[in-house]
């Protein structure tokens, strides 16, 4: 996954997901996540996920944040 960053659609809002600089993240890109401009937290991802596993995963750590399944 080589973006710098996404909108993912979750249970009727958007969330964006921006990754931090390489040099700042270590091992595995560090992503931080917001809603409506508003930092809700980071997500940590192994670089070598294609971009439909990157948003599975995204699906999958909003829903154990907010704590519903939307998929």
């Amino acid at each position: 996954m080589h973006r710098h960053s996404l909108s993912i659609p979750w249970s009727g809002q958007s969330f964006r997901f921006e990754r931090f600089p390489a040099w700042e993240s270590g091992p595995e890109a560090l992503w931080a996540v917001s809603r409506s401009s508003e930092f809700i937290g980071t997500m940590s991802c192994d670089e070598e996920i294609t971009t439909r596993e990157f948003e599975v995963r995204c699906e999958r750590w909003l829903a154990d944040l907010l704590g519903a399944r939307s998929f």
